[in-house]
């Protein structure tokens, strides 16, 4: 889930290796462990300043474990020996910007100095040499054929020959032979600079998002969720598919072989039949990761995750839990103590935009795109009332009184809405009690604090247009909401966030933050600056 953004930052000037910590420590070595727990690894190495200006779009590691590819988001690619004390790789190259950007790279199992990368439109082959030459040579490659090949996805060597295939939007495989002569020297061998694509095979009508080699299978992924086996002739073996599986974003093999038939190990049909009978892993991009239980054809979901953007997190009050929204409406609470999931909700209606839990931690408020808020048991997430849809725009803010007396929202239409807790036959309820349209440019903040000379509380909103509006609760009543005091803080600057300074004093605060990167504290009482 997320933006590309988001997701390229931890990638702009560094490559990471991980290992399992049983391969560093084998004293420290344990029963294997869930799924949650895999990302609790020790980095062996890091190269810093990699591809410092574009960052890293696509790495892979040869079969050997020694070597690592790397293509920046620009033009670069590199070799790495990772073993080595150096930030500096072992050879590179510079691509043309025609030939596109380099999505996916691959290296040869059979020889880890050669490899291939693509583009939607363009496949790349390479040889390196030795590191004392540290020279890397590509050769750009495009099929052409009478009917239509499509976009590329990915690509890889065959398994028993020196075929490589390239996936393409169209449901297609183009094969790609070694032609012409071959005329190899010490170093150096044309054999990557010779491929040319002399066969289009035609697999299925959709499009192939996936395309692997796995022991003597050759397997594909696709739009509909379906995975394909085909042999090293691609002769079509078998098919896994469930309805609702997005388009395959990655295939994992199980590394624990079945119990072998009683053919002999040699027989190369014995070879294919351990191939599909192995589980394995499905990612999609639809954020579903989901294990397939060859034996009985059996989709069982790992984990479902934001399919979108994250806009919203909570942390509870009392208890070490989080509850993070995200665009596409999935609503998730984790024990953040144990890295454990304990429930979901998905909102098929609109986007999560903002949560908050009340000070107890009995509710959770949950403001959403279309301007809807819902109020959920903190606990099972369902619904304590009806849906609220008093904002004509989506909900930015809320925010929870002190004595959960009130909750109040902001949206993008520059209102303010308060509701107000009552007691219905013995359980507390909400109701709405009035909106205003109290600002003329963004909200930026709004917060509940308490009267000095008693507990009631009191509420105030912060906006771009420098004005800081206090409403009188108290005095509010049913579709009319009151404004107490409205104070221009700014001159120039816009402000940004507010927030109550702690009582250190006998002097009240708010602290304020605005654009011009300076911080302010007010007398909440005067609201004067000091």
């Amino acid at each position: 889930g997320g933006n590309r953004r988001s997701r390229a930052r931890c990638s702009d000037h560094c490559v990471g290796l991980l290992l399992r910590v049983s391969s560093l420590e084998p004293p420290l070595w344990k029963p294997p462990t869930p799924l949650r727990t895999l990302l609790h690894r020790i980095p062996v190495r890091t190269i810093f300043e990699s591809h410092p200006e574009d960052g890293v779009s696509a790495i892979a590691i040869s079969q050997d474990a020694k070597y690592l590819a790397t293509i920046s988001a620009g033009t670069r690619v590199c070799v790495w020996k990772w073993t080595l004390p150096t930030e500096k790789p072992m050879c590179s190259t510079e691509l043309r910007p025609e030939f596109g950007h380099q999505e996916y790279v691959i290296f040869n199992p059979q020889n880890p100095r050669e490899f291939v990368s693509n583009s939607k439109t363009q496949v790349i082959f390479y040889l390196w040499v030795s590191r004392d030459i540290g020279r890397m040579l590509s050769a750009s490659a495009t099929p052409t054929f009478n009917s239509v090949v499509g976009h590329f996805s990915q690509s890889v060597f065959h398994f028993n020959n020196s075929q490589a295939l390239t996936g393409t939007s169209a449901g297609k495989l183009v094969v790609w032979d070694v032609v012409g002569p071959h005329t190899p020297s010490k170093e150096l061998q044309a054999k990557p600079h010779s491929m040319k694509a002399t066969k289009l095979v035609p697999m299925q009508k959709d499009s192939l998002t996936v395309l692997k080699v796995y022991e003597s299978c050759i397997v594909t992924g696709d739009v509909k969720g379906q995975v394909k086996f085909y042999d090293g002739q691609l002769q079509f073996l078998t098919c896994y598919s469930r309805s609702k599986v997005g388009p395959i974003r990655s295939i994992s093999f199980s590394k624990t072989p079945p119990d072998p038939p009683s053919a002999s190990p040699s027989d190369s049909s014995n070879s294919v039949s351990l191939t599909l009978n192995r589980n394995f892993i499905l990612s999609t991009s639809d954020a579903t990761v989901l294990r397939v239980a060859t034996d009985r054809t059996n989709f069982e979901k790992v984990m479902e995750e934001a399919k979108k953007a994250v806009n919203a997190v909570a942390c509870h009050p009392r208890q070490a839990l989080v509850a993070v929204g995200s665009d596409c409406g999935l609503l998730k609470v984790w024990d953040y103590q144990q890295t454990k999931h304990l429930v979901s909700r998905i909102f098929t209606e609109a986007g999560i935009q903002c949560l908050s839990y009340d000070p107890q931690g009995y509710f959770l408020a949950a403001g959403f795109t279309d301007g809807s808020v819902y109020i959920l048991d903190a606990i099972s997430l369902q619904s304590s009332c009806r849906e609220f849809k008093f904002s004509r725009g989506p909900i930015t803010h809320i925010s929870f009184s002190h004595d959960s007396e009130y909750f109040a929202t902001a949206d993008e239409k520059y209102s303010v809405t308060v509701y107000k807790s009552v007691l219905q036959n013995g359980s507390r309820r909400w109701e709405h009690l009035a909106g205003l349209h109290s600002h003329y440019k963004p909200i930026r903040s709004i917060l509940f604090g308490v009267q000095l000379d008693s507990n009631e509380p009191r509420l105030l909103s912060l906006g771009e247009d420098r004005q800081l509006v206090e409403y009188d609760l108290n005095s509010s009543s049913k579709d009319h909401l009151v404004v107490l005091h409205r104070d221009r803080i700014e001159q120039m600057a816009v402000p940004l966030c507010l927030a109550w300074y702690p009582q250190l004093s006998t002097e009240s605060f708010i602290l304020t933050a605005n654009n011009r990167y300076k911080m302010k504290l007010y007398n909440t009482t005067t609201k004067m600056c000091r």
